[in-house]
């Protein structure tokens, strides 16, 4: 037997009908999914997702300025 687990989306609007609130997220053994609860839109969640690109290091060296330090 598959159990599936029910999750409301707090804040979540559903991009077909723009109801607020109303999407749930499903979720069984491998899979996830979202669906609205008004319209009946799903949409699965995507197996692969790009990771963003890293950043350039810079050329430039940065300048640190410390304080001075104070009499004991």
């Amino acid at each position: 037997m598959m159990t599936i687990k029910r999750r409301f989306i707090a804040g979540a609007k559903c991009p077909k009908c723009q109801a607020m609130d109303r999407v749930v997220m499903l979720s069984s053994n491998d899979d996830e999914w979202i669906e609205c609860i008004d319209c009946g839109y799903t949409e699965n969640r995507p197996t692969h997702v790009e990771e963003p690109e890293t950043p350039a290091v810079p050329d430039e060296i940065g300048v640190i300025q410390f304080k001075p330090r104070q009499p004991k």
